[in-house]
C-alpha cells in the first residue's frame, strides 16, 4: 500500500481528498496535516510514501516546504502538488523542486484517481526494473506525467501544466506565439500543447481573421 499524507490548511478539503485517496486501490491515508510543521513532523516519524501538498499553508508556503523537503534528503517521499495557484511561477518552482505533478483545484475524483493510478504504475515499474533502458525510462516518466488516459514524458507533462497556467493567468485569449514568448519555448511547441489542451476540453479556441492570409487561432483557458 502507498501511504499518502494529505497536506491542506482546510480541514474539510483535506477530508475530501483523504476520502478520494481511500477509494483508489493500492493507497491508504497515512494522515492529514494542516500546517507545514505538522507535515514535517509526520514525515519525520516515517510511514509516508507520497505527499499531496497544498501550497497555501498557514506557517510556510508549500513551495518552500518542497524545497526544504528535498534539501533534507527525504528519500522515498514523493510529492504531488494540489493547489489553486495557477500562476506560471508556481508551476515552474514546483517543477524545479521535484514535484511529480501539479494538479489544479478544483478537480473531481476522476482527475486525482488518474494521477494516483499513474503514480502507482510508476512505483511498480521501479520496483520490478533492475536496469533501465530508454524504453523503460520513457515508460517511467510517462506514467505519472500523462496519467493512464494519455501518457506524456515527464518534461512534457510539466510543459503542458505551464502552458495551461499561462492561459489561466492571462485572463484573455492568447496565440501560440504569445504563449511561446512568455514561456521561452518555440512556437511549434506551444502550439502542440495548446492543441492538446483543447482536445482535453481545458482550453477553447477561436480563429481571428486578419486582412489577409490564414486566420490566427486564439486560445482561452477553460472548456
Amino acid at each position: 500500500m502507498i501511504r499518502t499524507l494529505i497536506v491542506d490548511d482546510d480541514f474539510r478539503v483535506a477530508q475530501v481528498h483523504a476520502a478520494y485517496v481511500e477509494k483508489v486501490p493500492g493507497f491508504v491515508v497515512a494522515g492529514e496535516a494542516h500546517s507545514a510543521a505538522a507535515m514535517f513532523d509526520a514525515i519525520g516519524k516515517g510511514g509516508v510514501d507520497l505527499v499531496l501538498l497544498d501550497l497555501y499553508l498557514p506557517d510556510l508556503h508549500g513551495l518552500e516546504c518542497l524545497r526544504r523537503l528535498r534539501a533534507a534528503g527525504a528519500e522515498g517521499v514523493d510529492v504531488i502538488v494540489i493547489t489553486a495557484a495557477n500562476d506560471v511561477q508556481s508551476v515552474r518552482a514546483a517543477m524545479q523542486g521535484g514535484a511529480l505533478y501539479y494538479l489544479l483545484k478544483p478537480f473531481d475524483f476522476a482527475a486525482l484517481k488518474d494521477k494516483l493510478q499513474a503514480y502507482h504504475a510508476m512505483r511498480t515499474e521501479l520496483t520490478r526494473a533492475r536496469h533501465a533502458d530508454q524504453r523503460s525510462v520513457d515508460r517511467l516518466f510517462g506514467a505519472v506525467a500523462g496519467g493512464s488516459r494519455a501518457p506524456l514524458a515527464g518534461a512534457a507533462s510539466h510543459t503542458l501544466a505551464a502552458v495551461e497556467a499561462v492561459l489561466a493567468d492571462g485572463g484573455t485569449d492568447l496565440s501560440a506565439a504569445e504563449v511561446a514568448e512568455r514561456l521561452g519555448i518555440s512556437r511549434a511547441t506551444a502550439q502542440r500543447y495548446l492543441t492538446r489542451l483543447e482536445a482535453l476540453s481545458r482550453a477553447t479556441v477561436r480563429p481571428r481573421y486578419g486582412k489577409s492570409g490564414r486566420p490566427e487561432n486564439r486560445y482561452r483557458w477553460g472548456g
